[in-house]
């Protein structure tokens, strides 16, 4: 096959039996010579300068040889697929930035890109995609950019799995729904939810009311996992040495003496919280259900005094 690029051209010098299809082995003609250096210069132009090109691409595309010490941008969400490694050859090498959305880096077949089946380049970022002959590497750049771009609005500082309380009847904004992490809202029926939560069940009244889902969402360490949706129930956390156990509210069971009289004195009536002697020994009183000035606040659950917010919990 004629050597017609530079990265076709051997580091063993006598494997270097052409140039761009001019013969230069031992016996060949002198005018092959002249003509051969001819076609070194012509490789070596189109190669070492023409060769550092840019390019814009809006959609999928498929690197090749001929990309090699190329820039190609992106200006939307797209997947750049890679030629296999043996083909592209040791040494290749691209610069890809994403400028209008993610890009998705995905190597032939079962090959890798810094270890992982693909790469992805967010928005704004870049990354110097390096062909080692049989695997993909790059500058580490692309990782540290998906860091920043994660860390940068504050919802991807959250953990996988941590319920998360906002305060959207304040005005503040769900977490966004176009990034590689992705919440879900602990309430049923919900449209954020739609595709992430399926299996929705609902049953009971309040305060009784069991409200749980499925998470369904590839990758995430919570797919296929049923989950309560705590806003629809009223549910509240604490703290447990078993996870996952579910409690309605209860009153802790309790009792109260009555104490009365036999008819024949000495007995003690406690009312109102007062204690005195019987006179006449069946002294008795109605009942109290509050103190002097208290007034009592009873619901169809026990509670203690709080402010309703929004769970979302991130779930990749």
């Amino acid at each position: 096959m004629a050597r017609n690029t530079f990265l076709s051209w051997s580091t063993t010098a006598a494997a270097n039996t052409d140039v761009g299809g001019v013969f230069i082995g031992e016996g060949c003609p002198p005018s092959n010579m002249n003509d051969s250096d001819r076609t070194i210069m012509a490789i070596l132009r189109r190669d070492l300068d023409n060769g550092l090109v840019y390019s814009a691409k809006a959609g999928a595309y498929t690197a090749v040889a001929d990309d090699n010490n190329g820039a190609i941008r992106f200006t939307a969400t797209a997947t750049l697929s890679l030629t296999a490694a043996a083909t592209l050859g040791a040494d290749w090498h691209v610069t890809v930035i994403a400028s209008g959305g993610d890009v998705t880096i995905d190597p032939n077949g079962a090959e890798t890109i810094d270890g992982a089946a693909t790469l992805v380049i967010p928005d704004g970022g870049s990354a110097e995609v390096f062909c080692g002959g049989s695997a993909f590497y790059t500058d580490g750049l692309a990782q540290l950019r998906a860091l920043v771009t994660l860390m940068s609005d504050g919802w991807g500082a959250f953990p996988i799995g941590v319920p998360v309380p906002v305060m959207t009847h304040k005005g503040v904004s769900s977490p966004p729904t176009n990034k590689s992490y992705r919440y879900v809202k602990l309430t049923a029926a919900d449209a954020y939810n739609t595709g992430f939560i399926t299996s929705e069940s609902v049953s009971g009244t309040a305060p009784l009311l069991i409200a749980t889902g499925i998470v369904s969402l590839a990758g995430s360490p919570l797919d296929g996992q049923t989950i309560n949706l705590w806003n629809s129930e009223g549910r509240i956390p604490r703290a447990g040495s078993s996870a996952g156990t579910l409690q309605n509210d209860a009153f802790q069971d309790h009792g109260h003496p009555i104490v009365g009289s036999d008819g024949t004195g000495g007995g003690v009536a406690v009312i109102n919280g007062a204690g005195g002697g019987f006179s006449p020994n069946n002294k008795t009183s109605a009942a109290t259900t509050a103190t002097t000035g208290g007034t009592p606040r009873t619901a169809n659950e026990t509670r203690m005094k709080n402010e309703a917010v929004t769970y979302y919990m991130r779930i990749k």
